[in-house]
């Protein structure tokens, strides 16, 4: 099992001032403006405990508006990749940085991942985009990388940046089947490797098995025909040597790291928390999303109908939905039973203009 290693500051050393440490915000993707969406910077702190008091909207206006019919965001180091036309190739992906408040453009989606860019993981400082079932009119799953590189431009006062976004397919692509869909996915403790599972296309209840990529060597590995216990992300919390991950209706659930290079196809012990944080079932839920925080916490983010409001009647400009985050650490008692700690829990008032839309949530 990997161990994570103690690591000094540089402002540790004798002689030496600690290094200036931005401060990390809640980073929301919201379909709550009717043209399209928004991208809220939430700053946690200004965020109070209430359970039964709705807010009528965030404390700062949206960060961002983006005009957008569709609208795929994922993150690599301190950036954010925006993609606002998932299904056109010609659309540059917008890059916000989150240390300077810019915004700039950057490289095309790449021809595999148009219309089908529906799961990325960051590891070895690339950023991997994955399709989550085979291409259309194709057997194999789109699998392409975004890394940068130095430009041609020579000029010494050329105000255009000397580094270049783009993108390249992997020389490896997944050895799946065409009938499997990767429903789970988690970046392994080294940085590197990634672990995912998938299920039979057409009957998702149908497990068909885990495979690991290193990223460093670009291999592929097979690791036995059993399933990662959460849905979608993972994320590995080192105070619990495990990853932490949304489990079926509403509960979250911790599963120990696999080996990398381990030969045994057995299935590592998983755990469902005790606690129940949210109902899938609930005709007013619309969606959830969970994201780390760092130092075993996690922020849980779930969209639902208002309770004055039935759900058809809750799409449109008039706050009709409530956004409810809940902020917990995990715990183990006495009986290795997993259990949730609550440590904030807030409701705001939010507009909802599309179904499959749901939440993105960010820590940065």
């Amino acid at each position: 099992m990997y161990k994570r290693q103690h690591q000094g500051l540089s402002g540790d050393r004798i002689g030496k001032r600690p290094r200036h440490v931005l401060k990390k915000h809640l980073y929301l993707f919201l379909d709550d403006w009717k043209e399209g969406y928004s991208m809220h910077k939430i700053d946690a702190d200004t965020l109070q405990d209430d359970t039964t008091q709705e807010q009528a909207g965030f404390p700062e206006p949206a960060t961002l508006r983006l005009g957008a019919r569709e609208l795929c965001p994922t993150v690599l180091g301190s950036e954010i990749f925006i993609v606002t036309a998932p299904r056109c190739g010609q659309t540059p992906i917008l890059v916000y940085s989150t240390e300077t408040g810019g915004l700039t453009m950057g490289a095309r989606l790449p021809a595999p991942l148009v219309g089908c860019f529906d799961i990325s993981v960051a590891a070895a400082d690339r950023l991997y985009g994955l399709s989550s079932f085979p291409m259309c009119g194709e057997q194999q799953h789109a699998f392409e990388v975004l890394s940068r590189a130095p430009n041609c431009n020579k000029e010494q006062w050329s105000t255009k940046p000397r580094m270049d976004w783009s993108w390249k397919s992997v020389p490896s692509p997944p050895p799946l089947h065409e009938e499997e869909n990767i429903t789970s996915f988690a970046l392994h403790p080294d940085g590197h490797t990634i672990f995912m599972s998938t299920h039979d296309q057409h009957n998702l209840s149908l497990a068909r098995g885990t495979y690991s990529f290193d990223a460093r060597h670009c291999k592929w590995r097979w690791h036995g025909k059993w399933v990662l216990p959460f849905e979608g992300q993972g994320y590995f919390d080192s105070d619990i040597d495990a990853w932490v991950g949304l489990h079926g209706d509403g509960y979250i659930c911790t599963c120990q790291v696999p080996s990398r290079s381990d030969s045994s196809t057995m299935q590592p012990d998983w755990q469902i928390s005790k606690d129940k944080l949210f109902c899938s079932e609930s005709e007013r839920h619309l969606g959830a999303t969970l994201t780390y925080m760092g130092d075993t916490q996690f922020c849980l983010v779930e969209c639902v109908v208002r309770e004055d409001m039935e759900r058809e009647q809750a799409l449109g400009d008039h706050d009709g939905c409530v956004l409810r985050l809940v902020m917990f650490s995990l715990k183990y008692n006495r009986k290795g039973e997993l259990h949730t700690k609550i440590h904030r829990t807030t409701a705001t008032l939010v507009s909802k203009h599309l179904l499959a839309f749901r939440p993105v949530a960010f820590w940065m």
